[in-house]
């Protein structure tokens, strides 16, 4: 079997997203949930592909910009454009792999895979900087508006559970409570006609369904499959998955999130205790509630990944 690592110069970049994000909680921000653009997700403009996982969250959330669409430095170039003078930077954060043989000497993936059980495989986080379309020079961007009718943002709302593969029990019976319950694999949520919007009553639909992705019989996530306690370390997370889940759900759609579930003291000191111990529980976090996106729209939205 392979073995696997990180090499020791990555903490130092989980470290800096993960002190933005406890910088956020600490000010008071106790809510992933935001209005999204109307021009959508945040995305690599040349590319049109959708930033995911941990970067999602950092390019929405953090953003200082009305449109979120960003192209490297190189791109800018090649489009005859240039970065402005003293913009900043965002970082896109991906992962790079390495192979090492048995005498510690970097092979490619090809041999790596005839070497079998003596390679080592090291991931290690990278990042590449990326610059918003309005820090951009000597370019005629097209952008198009996204904004979209309500009635089409229900629809692509409908879209998202059609696709749901398998799903669990929907039911109206408790009209004062929305909760996923995993013993009976049933998601209870008020009538959409108790909610102030249709908006949110999407989204906590979407909170819950990113619950239920969690059953054995689909990703079989711990918060979900080993469930023990409201307000224990392992629902925390479970309920951070859930949170990042239904916001990229949202901004998939292009429905504007308000707060709806409110965010307890209980969760918000979990999550940063946590975030203070563990330099990669966010991305952890981030990429639990991709998976559960991903497994819940099933193909039926394009956006990629970058």
């Amino acid at each position: 079997m392979r073995k696997e690592k990180s090499q020791t110069a990555a903490p130092d970049m989980y470290q800096a997203v993960t002190n933005r994000i406890i910088e956020r909680l600490e000010q008071g921000e106790l809510t992933w949930r935001k209005p999204w653009s109307s021009h959508g997700l945040a995305r690599n403009y040349v590319s049109g592909k959708v930033y995911r996982g941990i970067n999602m969250l950092l390019m929405n959330l953090f953003s200082p910009h009305g449109i979120p669409y960003y192209l490297t430095f190189k791109q800018a170039q090649e489009l005859g454009g240039n970065v402005r003078k003293g913009a900043k930077s965002q970082q896109v954060f991906y992962f790079n792999v390495i192979f090492k043989d048995a005498n510690n000497q970097t092979v490619s993936r090809e041999q790596a895979g005839a070497l079998g059980d003596d390679v080592k495989v090291i991931r290690f986080l990278k990042y590449y900087n990326v610059f918003n379309v309005e820090d951009i020079e000597g370019v005629e961007f097209k952008i198009d508006d996204l904004r979209l009718l309500p009635h089409e943002k229900i629809e692509r709302c409908e879209q998202v559970w059609n696709a749901y593969p398998s799903p669990p029990q929907y039911v109206e019976e408790d009209k004062a409570r929305a909760f996923y319950r995993p013993e009976k694999d049933l998601i209870n949520i008020p009538p959409i006609e108790q909610f102030e919007t249709a908006e949110n009553y999407y989204a906590t639909l979407f909170h819950e369904a990113i619950h239920s992705t969690g059953h054995p019989n689909r990703l079989n996530r711990e918060g979900v499959a080993q469930f023990d306690r409201f307000g224990s370390e392992r629902y925390s997370l479970e309920e951070l998955v859930a949170e990042l889940g239904a916001s990229f759900l949202c901004g998939l759609t292009g429905i504007d999130r308000e707060p709806i579930i409110e965010n307890t003291a209980a969760y918000i000191q979990g999550w940063l205790k946590k975030l203070k111990d563990d330099k990669q529980f966010i991305f952890k976090a981030a990429a639990e509630a991709q998976k559960a996106v991903d497994y819940l729209v099933n193909n039926t939205f394009e956006e990629g990944e970058d």
